[in-house]
């Protein structure tokens, strides 16, 4: 805390201390989470460049427990079951926000051998074909059938530009994808040519209709940036919902960050992204405004109970990636899941399981599904029963969204690490690990962005 912070009377609380990196030298940082005037914040202090800060949440009772919650339940080293395989650095578009720098550096592809070797030591886990833009690779078909021979989930993450093609989208199915993670920032071409470089609703629409037609479990990853797109969130979420879209089977919406091109961009003054930046709980609030049939409060409930059953199953996942759920009614409308199930009722029932799971694991676990189970048997989840079990067990086997049920549309607002909302803490968690040409192996994804983006700091600077 500064000087002028101490003598100003603006009370403060520390939520945990931690790690983070410096945003401009990039070195490793002493970092607090700190409620400071009402809204938590990542703070951290540089000896070289001072101190910075990273908006969390305007809502300190509800992240302040979620925080405090999702460190009681993640105390083990879980197994890690979800890989990012950098497969190109090359890409179809050229997008100003790209993530992966993609066409700006002389990376070679991975080969298919790296990933061979990878996968003769697993299996049951998922792997995610991306990077830049894997489509591009014209062997993706043999990498995909390598992930499922091995017993593991094939999950293709892509701008949708191939996909676009019919025939194309056909060999893609035929090759065994189980999933696909499109990009699709709303239905502004306007905002599209601002995030994207180019109009694009034409071609993903029809990568849409191709994936529909084929029966392809399909993501979408809705970029959203302050000022630009943050209507789309609506606008998606309701998109998704229409009966013909029910192979939709999630929605991601994924904050604007500072990694690739646009923390380039940012470096070089070309750029105000710096203040296009969200993260989760922001795109929680951006739901909640445009959705008033979906609680915050809810929502904060649905998250003590998702980070409850993954830390029951041993499955690790990042706090920056948060969930909620909602049940299609069959006309374009929907059931928040709390008129199905009484989340505050499951809510206790997950700060139960973690004051109980150091000492007594099996019996903690044991409660939690129990308690989950009586809710599958009121009269409102009765005849929903059979697909909620069906849910459950992927948090075990691995969430294959082909297998989720075609009632429920998984919602998630996730944001990717990057320099200025690392924390050391939450990375050990990291929902994915990485295998890249250039950064090699990594068990945690968040640490790997950090790195690649020192390691191109320093090699500019030298």
């Amino acid at each position: 805390m500064s000087k002028a912070e101490a003598n100003s009377g603006t009370p403060q609380i520390l939520v945990r201390e931690t790690a983070g990196v410096c945003s401009m030298c990039m070195k490793k940082v002493p970092a607090q989470v700190r409620v400071r005037d009402g809204h938590v914040h990542l703070i951290k202090s540089c000896p070289q460049d001072g101190e910075t800060s990273q908006l969390l949440s305007r809502h300190p009772a509800f992240w302040t427990e979620l925080d405090r919650f999702y460190f009681q339940v993640n105390g083990d080293e879980h197994p890690q079951r979800d890989y990012i395989v950098r497969m190109t650095e090359k890409c179809n578009l050229d997008c100003p926000i790209c993530l992966a720098r993609a066409n700006t550096l002389e990376t070679p592809d991975f080969d298919l051998s790296g990933l061979e070797t990878f996968l003769s030591q697993r299996r049951g886990i998922k792997i995610d074909l991306m990077a830049a833009e894997p489509t591009l690779r014209e062997d993706l078909e043999d990498w995909i059938r390598k992930v499922k021979a091995g017993g593991n989930i094939a999950a293709l993450h892509t701008n949708g530009l191939r996909l676009a093609n019919r025939a194309y989208a056909e060999r893609i199915k035929a090759a065994g994808v189980d999933e696909v993670f499109l990009q699709f920032d709303g239905f502004d071409d306007e905002a599209n040519t601002r995030l994207r470089g180019r109009p694009l609703l034409e071609q993903r629409l029809a990568a849409l209709a191709n994936l529909r037609a084929l029966g392809i479990a399909t993501s979408l990853i809705v970029v959203i940036a302050r000022g630009v797109n943050e209507e789309e969130v609506h606008k998606t979420f309701r998109f998704a919902l229409r009966p013909e879209n029910d192979h939709i089977r999630e929605v991601f919406f994924l904050g604007l960050r500072l990694l690739g091109s646009a923390r380039d961009a940012l470096g070089s003054g070309e750029s105000a992204v710096a203040s296009q930046q969200l993260m989760p709980d922001e795109l929680i609030d951006l739901l909640v405004d445009q959705e008033p049939e979906i609680s915050r409060e809810d929502v904060h409930r649905f998250n003590l109970l998702y980070f409850a059953l993954l830390s029951a199953f041993r499955v690790k996942k990042c706090l920056y990636v948060q969930h909620y759920l909602v049940v299609r009614n069959g006309g374009g409308g929907y059931q928040p899941i709390a008129d199905v199930m009484d989340l505050a009722a499951l809510a206790d029932a997950a700060r139960h399981y973690s004051t109980r799971r150091a000492a007594h694991p099996t019996a903690a676990k044991a409660a939690l599904l129990a308690a989950l189970a009586r809710q599958g048997v009121s009269r409102r989840a009765l005849k929903m029963t059979g697909d909620f079990l069906k849910l459950e067990h992927l948090f075990q086997s691995g969430m294959n969204l082909g297998r989720v049920p075609r009632r429920f549309l998984l919602l998630g607002f996730i944001t990717a690490c990057d320099p200025h909302n690392f924390d050391a803490q939450v990375a050990i968690n990291c929902g994915k690990g990485e295998l890249s040409v250039d950064g090699g192996f990594h068990e945690s994804s968040a640490e790997a962005n950090v790195e690649r983006e020192a390691r191109v700091q320093h090699g500019r600077e030298v």
